[in-house]
């Protein structure tokens, strides 16, 4: 396996954990309820017992979809909503079934990946997104005042929190000299400029740069080896990360 191709699909690596924690929990829920294992894998009494009504096939059922999200995510890694979607399944299995932290942890992880992938920034997003957030403060209610308040302020302070951190790098980035890099310095083609225009502005797929500039993948991919050499890299993440607030 090439690691280096790998790590510059990072949703692809994602998912690949995704698949194997979510495996791992599922057996050992399994064995824990029905392999009578209860005492080896929770010694002391747990503090997620369920108030709601047929939380086993509940949590059962989005560990499976979760796991078939990570799989499609594997291998369109470009479509990001199956891991999207896969994490909001969690959440909500999480916080029906009790388990309000880490829902929170889940939560946020979400908030950091719809942030860095820009989903938040348009109004219709953002009110799919609080109507959502309202709905997981609903499953939070039935177990109590002060799990519910807790959900909520630590929601609010890790989203804060996320936010502010996000803010301060957008302005970091927005500082940075367009000077400490110059395209015209490079012997780049204009369709090699306009291949890491694309990359970096849009995140554009090698097929989609094929399709845009009429040419066979096999091309782009000779395009983009050239580029990364030239320029000391080795992927599409270095090559995003080198052009950050690049003025094209």
């Amino acid at each position: 396996m090439n690691y280096k191709k790998l790590l510059d699909k990072p949703f692809r690596l994602m998912a690949i954990i995704g698949f194997v924690y979510l495996t791992i929990s599922l057996i050992l829920n399994l064995l824990t309820d029905f392999a009578g294992f209860q005492d080896f894998f929770e010694p002391a009494s747990s503090s997620y017992d369920s108030l709601l009504p047929f939380s086993n096939i509940i949590s059962y059922t989005a560990i499976a979809v979760a796991i078939i999200l990570c799989v499609l995510t594997f291998f369109l890694y470009t479509k990001h909503y199956f891991y999207f979607a896969a994490l909001e399944l969690l959440i909500f299995s999480n916080l029906y079934t009790g388990k309000i932290y880490t829902a929170i942890f889940l939560n946020s992880i979400l908030f950091i990946l719809l942030l860095l992938e820009n989903n938040l920034f348009s109004k219709r997003r953002l009110i799919i997104y609080l109507a959502i957030e309202l709905a997981k403060l609903a499953l939070a209610i039935p177990y109590g005042v002060r799990n519910f308040f807790e959900y909520v302020g630590i929601t609010l302070f890790s989203l804060c929190t996320i936010g502010c951190i996000n803010l301060l790098f957008r302005h970091a980035y927005d500082k940075k000299s367009p000077e400490t890099i110059n395209l015209d310095d490079y012997k780049f083609s204009d369709r090699q400029k306009n291949c890491i225009k694309e990359i970096v502005v849009n995140n554009t797929t090698i097929k989609a740069l094929a399709i845009n500039h009429n040419v066979s993948e096999s091309a782009i991919k000779k395009d983009l080896s050239h580029i990364y050499n030239e320029l000391g890299i080795t992927g599409k993440a270095d090559l995003k990360a080198l052009f950050i607030g690049y003025k094209f």
